[in-house]
Protein backbone atom coordinates (compact mmCIF):
# COMPACT_ATOMS: atom_id res chain seq x y z
CA UNK A 1 0.00 0.00 0.00
CA UNK A 2 0.86 3.76 -0.99
CA UNK A 3 1.12 6.20 1.89
CA UNK A 4 -2.08 7.88 0.15
CA UNK A 5 -3.70 4.23 0.47
CA UNK A 6 -3.01 3.78 4.03
CA UNK A 7 -4.24 7.31 5.24
CA UNK A 8 -7.47 6.77 3.33
CA UNK A 9 -8.01 2.96 4.76
CA UNK A 10 -6.90 4.47 8.23
CA UNK A 11 -9.45 7.75 7.82
CA UNK A 12 -12.32 5.07 6.85
CA UNK A 13 -11.17 3.06 9.51
CA UNK A 14 -12.09 6.03 12.17
CA UNK A 15 -15.42 6.96 10.08
CA UNK A 16 -16.20 2.78 10.75
CA UNK A 17 -15.37 3.04 13.93
CA UNK A 18 -12.76 0.02 13.34
CA UNK A 19 -10.16 1.01 16.46
CA UNK A 20 -8.43 -2.25 16.58
CA UNK A 21 -6.72 -1.74 12.91
CA UNK A 22 -6.51 1.89 13.62
CA UNK A 23 -4.52 1.85 16.70
CA UNK A 24 -2.09 -0.50 14.66
CA UNK A 25 -1.33 2.54 12.46
CA UNK A 26 0.73 4.57 15.01
CA UNK A 27 4.13 4.52 15.94
CA UNK A 28 3.90 4.96 20.29
CA UNK A 29 4.43 8.63 20.61
CA UNK A 30 2.02 9.73 17.72
CA UNK A 31 -0.87 7.65 19.56
CA UNK A 32 0.15 9.51 22.99
CA UNK A 33 -0.13 12.55 20.83
CA UNK A 34 -3.65 11.95 19.32
CA UNK A 35 -4.79 10.65 22.46
CA UNK A 36 -4.28 14.38 24.47
CA UNK A 37 -6.14 15.77 21.08
CA UNK A 38 -9.41 13.81 22.20
CA UNK A 39 -9.95 12.35 18.93
CA UNK A 40 -12.56 12.81 16.10
CA UNK A 41 -15.84 14.17 16.50
CA UNK A 42 -18.50 11.17 17.17
CA UNK A 43 -19.65 9.97 15.61
CA UNK A 44 -17.26 10.66 12.35
CA UNK A 45 -19.39 10.49 9.28
CA UNK A 46 -16.81 12.00 6.94
CA UNK A 47 -13.27 12.40 6.06
CA UNK A 48 -11.58 14.79 3.34
CA UNK A 49 -7.55 14.40 2.48
CA UNK A 50 -7.38 18.61 1.84
CA UNK A 51 -3.65 18.06 1.24
CA UNK A 52 -0.58 15.90 0.86
CA UNK A 53 2.78 16.63 1.08
CA UNK A 54 6.17 15.04 0.74
CA UNK A 55 8.54 15.60 3.71
CA UNK A 56 11.84 14.11 3.83
CA UNK A 57 11.09 10.39 3.10
CA UNK A 58 7.58 10.53 5.02
CA UNK A 59 4.40 12.50 4.02
CA UNK A 60 2.23 14.79 5.39
CA UNK A 61 -1.70 14.62 5.31
CA UNK A 62 -3.92 17.36 5.70
CA UNK A 63 -7.39 15.42 7.38
CA UNK A 64 -10.70 16.32 7.88
CA UNK A 65 -13.22 14.51 9.68
CA UNK A 66 -16.18 15.43 10.04
CA UNK A 67 -20.23 15.05 11.36
CA UNK A 68 -23.13 17.47 10.88
CA UNK A 69 -22.12 19.55 13.70
CA UNK A 70 -18.35 19.53 14.27
CA UNK A 71 -15.35 19.07 12.65
CA UNK A 72 -11.73 18.51 13.42
CA UNK A 73 -8.71 18.65 11.23
CA UNK A 74 -5.35 17.02 11.26
CA UNK A 75 -1.68 16.68 10.00
CA UNK A 76 -0.61 13.72 10.42
CA UNK A 77 2.89 12.67 9.35
CA UNK A 78 3.59 8.78 7.80
CA UNK A 79 7.01 7.00 8.06
CA UNK A 80 7.18 3.50 6.59
CA UNK A 81 8.60 1.02 8.80
CA UNK A 82 9.92 -2.42 7.25
CA UNK A 83 6.99 -1.81 4.01
CA UNK A 84 4.67 -0.33 6.80
CA UNK A 85 3.16 2.83 6.95
CA UNK A 86 3.15 4.44 10.13
CA UNK A 87 1.41 7.68 11.62
CA UNK A 88 4.99 9.17 13.73
CA UNK A 89 2.84 12.71 14.66
CA UNK A 90 -0.17 14.23 14.88
CA UNK A 91 -0.93 17.91 15.17
CA UNK A 92 -4.04 19.62 15.02
CA UNK A 93 -4.99 22.29 12.54
CA UNK A 94 -8.33 23.69 13.03
CA UNK A 95 -11.45 23.08 15.33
Amino acid sequence: MTARETAERHAQDVADGNFDRLMQDFAANALNEVMELGGPPQPTTKWEILSEEPDEGAVRFHVRYSNESTALELETRWEEFDGVWKITKVTKVAP
